[in-house]
């Protein structure tokens, strides 16, 4: 009346395992991009803050404003938006362009 027990191993195919790779390999891709996006949104929420304190603006206008000088700029609303972090204020483009050369902005 004694059960045997017997161990089974299954082993995956070659398709199966490039598949499970293909899963993992989305997977890291996911959360990277993930993390990405919840740093940069943190950085647009700062900046929106700054120009709310000192426009007196709403949110909507605030974002309303990186998106448009983000889109006149031709620059990525995260970039854009550290900027305004960090210098307080919504760069322009002419200042944007002076600060990538290296220049002051004065001829020499």
């Amino acid at each position: 009346m004694g059960r045997s027990s017997a161990l089974v191993l299954i082993t995956p195919d070659q398709d199966e395992l490039d598949q499970l790779r293909h899963a993992l390999e989305r997977s890291q891709q996911k959360v990277h991009h993930l993390e990405t996006a919840l740093v940069h949104s943190r950085d647009i929420g700062a900046a929106m803050g700054v120009l709310m304190a000192m426009h007196k603006v709403s949110r909507d206008a605030a974002f309303e404003m990186l998106r448009t000088a983000s889109q006149n700029q031709n620059r990525k609303l995260s970039a854009l938006a550290l900027d305004v972090i960090e210098q307080g204020c919504l760069p322009t483009a002419a200042s944007h362009s002076a600060s990538e050369s290296g220049s002051s902005g004065t001829p020499a």
